[in-house]
């Protein structure tokens, strides 16, 4: 079978997409997670930045499983929204959504913009080429500062006093929950791990989940454009 042929099954599809969806939840999770050390101060953020820098080459295996699952699960839900589409040949004059959320109508449109944020994401703070200003400050560290490090806190808080960066990312986190809200249920489902019993607690909790991390991600931006965070830098 060829990397793609899955994408002649149906159900494989679905399961690629869902494994996947759960390695970027995961991910993104994560990434919340050792962000939200900014409020902690330069010091504390700094050192989880060297902390990961100092993976190596683990980094870019994360890094590259992170891309890998990105791009098969772009494809493969344009090519179930398109086998889907191809089900029904007869279009309907008046369109009726009787169970069908935003959300779910919209999974499509919010994956492919969100693909894009990413993408900007990487090129702006993990390549530097976006911006290469904010790009490579170092810091001195340690005992009579005999030591260096990337400077990531700097970095983030001046790529973050642009107000359209800002936006931008405030807007890319937004449509990040709407998939997530959706794709965290649907990844339940697909995997068999859903029941009618516990339906309505997944649904309000991947709605939650979604909810914390989007709150998390923009405060970092917000904060930053207030001046309520590294002002002082």
């Amino acid at each position: 079978m060829s990397l793609f042929g899955f994408l002649k099954s149906t159900l494989l599809s679905k399961v690629v997409m869902a494994v996947t969806g759960v390695i970027i939840v995961l991910f993104v999770t994560g990434h919340t997670v050792g962000n939200m050390q900014m409020f902690i101060g330069k010091e504390t953020f700094n050192t989880y930045a060297a902390f990961l820098q100092g993976l190596g080459e683990l980094l870019w295996v994360i890094r590259i499983v992170m891309f890998l699952s990105l791009i098969l699960h772009v494809i493969t839900s344009i090519n179930l929204a398109l086998i889907n589409s191809g089900a029904k040949p007869v279009k309907y004059k008046v369109k009726r959504y009787v169970k069908a959320k935003l959300t779910t109508r919209t999974m499509i449109w919010t994956g492919l913009m969100i693909f894009a944020f990413l993408t900007y994401h990487i090129l702006h703070f993990t390549a530097g080429t976006a911006d290469p200003s904010i790009y490579g400050h170092m810091e001195s560290f340690g005992p009579n500062g005999m030591f260096e490090r990337h400077d990531a806190y700097l970095m983030v808080v001046q790529g973050f006093q642009q107000p359209i960066v800002s936006i931008v990312y405030v807007v890319g986190v937004i449509l990040m929950g709407f998939h997530l809200s959706h794709a965290i249920q649907s990844m339940f489902q697909t995997l068999g791990l859903n029941h009618p019993k516990y339906d309505a607690m997944i649904s309000k909790g991947a709605w939650i989940w979604s909810v914390v991390i989007v709150l998390c991600l923009i405060s970092i931006p917000i904060t930053i454009l207030l001046g309520l965070v590294g002002g002082s830098v």
